[in-house]
Formats: structure tokens, sequence, C-alpha cells
């Protein structure tokens, strides 16, 4: 079968007379394996690997990431580990989230304060 997955996306900003807007098409996407991770993850403000189950990190593809919080003030940092040091790859405040293709890199994720939690899943490329 081909193209079992959809993915789409719409930005839109208006400010002070500015405007932009960024529909691209929507892209249909062939996935050769069958496995997926999803879940809820609590995190402190310790860099910790996303649990990633059936899905290694080899074999990562298409992902959705979400800081389930609504505290704008605080904010979910997603990233890599090299040689133990937090590399910050992208930032989700409360309420936010991100689609994109991933790469074949274990991925972390750290709280900027307390204990946040991050919701995800990560099909199989």
């Amino acid at each position: 079968m081909a193209n079992e997955l959809t993915v789409s996306a719409n930005i839109q900003y208006e400010k002070n007379n500015h405007q932009l807007a960024f529909t691209p098409d929507t892209q249909t996407i062939t996935v050769a394996g069958e496995q997926h991770t999803a879940g809820v993850q609590a995190l402190t403000t310790s860099h910790e690997a996303l649990v990633l189950n059936e899905v290694g990190a080899s074999s990562q593809g298409w992902a959705w990431f979400r800081n389930i919080g609504t505290d704008t003030a605080t904010h979910i940092k997603v990233g890599i580990d090299n040689s133990g040091s937090f590399v910050e790859v992208f930032t989700l405040q409360g309420g936010e989230f991100a689609i994109m293709r991933v790469g074949d890199t274990a991925l972390y994720a750290e709280s900027s304060t307390g204990t946040l939690y991050l919701q995800y899943s990560i099909l199989e490329a």
C-alpha cells in the first residue's frame, strides 16, 4: 500500500500591517515500517531519552510532539545527547506542538522547571 500518511500544515501571521501566510501542499507519504510509539512522558530538568518502545532510534520517521501544559512561562526542550551534554533542537511552550520528520538519532527532552509532560507519537520510517 502507498501513501499511508498524510501531513498538512497552515500558518498565518498578522501584526502591525505585517502579514504572512504559508500553506504548503498536503504531503502524502509512503511509510515502509509498521511500528509506532506514542505516550505521555513526565520530564524533569535533567534530560532523558524519549521512550521509543518498538521504534528504534535508527528507524524513526514522522513524529508529532505537544507540551500538554498550559503555562506559557514554562517550556519543554527536545534535542539530542552529545557525549552527556544536552543539545536543544526545539522548544515547546505550554500548549504548543510540532510535526516533523525526525532523524536516526535518539531524542531526549527536559523541562524548564519542575515536572512537565510531553505527549508524542513517532512513526517508524
